[in-house]
């Protein structure tokens, strides 16, 4: 009888820490789920913030071209060919904007063929030829519509476009052209970083862009310099559509953009602290749906 109950002591003995390692193990485990949904609701939210502010952007770009489209003083002075009336008038709307709303814009007007009349930062540039690597000025022209995007040329930002349309007939268009910046502060004030990130294969229109800091097959568009150490052991390059991914220090979520002739010209990534060394390895990363002026969208 004695030995029996030894025997079952010794048993419960080794039973209970089994169980209580169990306890701990299941713990853990569920403690880890609930960290990597958490993460990963994270990272979903900033996707569709990003995407959201960018649409918000646009659609400003979009609706100061159309306005100013419709500008007499601008129209006036483009129609009597007297280049600095035109650019004392635009640059007077691009101090008027940056005063009320804080907006960094330029201005770009084109001539019937789809050549430079003027540009708000610089009066002697004028007659350069466009039209061969800018997709929404020929798209502008053809339809007679208005459109945004996130165009290449020199340089790589938002441009908006609008015909000019005097007795029905296309006489040239204005071009309203903004810049990360400010995306890039909105999403700072969220605790959350921001790369634009261009595929060097297209820096031979980019040329502006020639001497931004390179991050693997990369050009940085939308900041000066960053530490790279931010990307190690991240294959930049096979990056699908959408999605996210960590390494050891950061968690990403990112989108690619699109020229308006659907090449793929580089990815939008943003970035935050990846406080609980979570591993996600190319999670939920999914090929093309949709594409809405040059932006993945669901």
């Amino acid at each position: 009888m004695n030995k029996s109950i030894f025997k079952t002591n010794k048993y419960l003995l080794l039973l209970i820490p089994l169980t209580l390692f169990f306890i701990a193990f299941i713990f853990y485990l569920l403690g880890n789920i609930n960290n990597n949904e958490q993460l990963i609701s994270k990272l979903e939210n900033s996707l569709v913030y990003t995407k959201n502010i960018f649409e918000e952007e646009k659609k400003y770009a979009l609706s100061l071209a159309i306005l100013l489209s419709k500008d007499k003083e601008i129209i006036q002075s483009f129609l009597k060919r007297d280049r600095v009336e035109s650019f004392n008038f635009v640059n007077k709307k691009v101090a008027t904007l940056k005063k009320l709303q804080n907006s960094d814009i330029e201005i770009q007007i084109h001539n019937q063929d789809l050549k430079t009349y003027i540009r708000s930062w610089n009066i002697n540039i004028k007659d350069i030829p466009l039209s061969s690597f800018r997709q929404g000025l020929v798209k502008v022209k053809e339809l007679l519509e208005p459109l945004v995007s996130i165009e290449l040329g020199k340089r790589l930002n938002i441009k908006a476009i609008s015909p000019f349309i005097v007795n029905n007939k296309f006489i040239g268009s204005i071009e309203v052209i903004i810049n990360f910046k400010r995306l890039t502060k909105r999403l700072n004030e969220n605790s959350l970083n921001m790369y634009v990130l261009l595929d060097n294969k297209y820096l031979n229109i980019a040329k502006d862009l020639v001497n931004n800091q390179k991050i693997k097959n990369f050009t940085l568009v939308n900041q000066k310099m960053i530490n790279t150490k931010i990307f190690k052991d991240i294959d930049l390059k096979n990056l699908k559509d959408y999605g996210y991914f960590t390494n050891e220090d950061f968690a990403f979520s990112y989108f690619t953009f699109y020229s308006l002739s659907r090449e793929k010209l580089g990815y939008v990534i943003i970035s935050s602290k990846n406080s609980n060394n979570i591993h996600l390895s190319s999670t939920y990363e999914k090929q093309l749906n949709k594409i809405k002026n040059g932006i993945i969208i669901e």
